[in-house]
């Protein structure tokens, strides 16, 4: 159920980003961004589902990544399309429960807490490289501030596909 609502958010968000004009020059790569991470999210809970023996001991670490990954980025994402993707995290935050209640393991649990934080912290450094790459317009004047998730945002200008920045 959770790896459906995640494809489907997936195809949500790309056709609402589809319909809206235009994209700031700070945008260009959070949407491909957000989009390819919702799906290694899916990847993730689709090979938790796999029925092997390397897979069932790797499962609880691909679980907690997914839920851990699908939280931080569902409370960032709230104003948008987050309600879905916590909507999501809560279910796989339950079959991950599931799965280290069948079989307590303190090596599972260790794994599915230090995949979390992987996941997370991969999430900011994306987060951290899309807001950096600002992509100017051929024509016309723009500018604006990027977000910090790691390091402090800048100020930048477009003028005429000349991109200005200063800190």
């Amino acid at each position: 159920m959770p790896l459906v609502g995640v494809l489907a958010i997936v195809a949500g968000y790309i056709a609402i980003i589809r319909a809206q004009d235009g994209v700031p020059p700070s945008d260009v790569w959070t949407v491909p961004f957000v989009a390819g991470y919702l799906l290694l999210m899916g990847l993730l809970l689709a090979l938790s589902l796999l029925e092997r023996p390397a897979i069932a001991t790797l499962r609880p670490a691909l679980r907690g990544a997914a839920a851990a990954g699908l939280w931080v980025l569902g409370v960032l994402a709230l104003f948008s399309i987050g309600l879905a993707i916590v909507i999501c995290a809560a279910l796989v935050t339950a079959a991950t429960v599931v799965t280290l209640t069948a079989r307590p393991s303190f090596r599972a649990t260790i794994s599915a807490v230090v995949a979390g934080i992987v996941s997370v912290v991969l999430l900011a450094v994306g987060f951290q490289i899309a807001a950096s790459h600002i992509v100017c317009p051929a024509t016309g004047q723009s500018g604006g501030t990027t977000a910090g998730f790691i390091t402090n945002g800048f100020s930048y200008e477009c003028n005429d596909g000349v991109l200005t920045t200063a800190k």
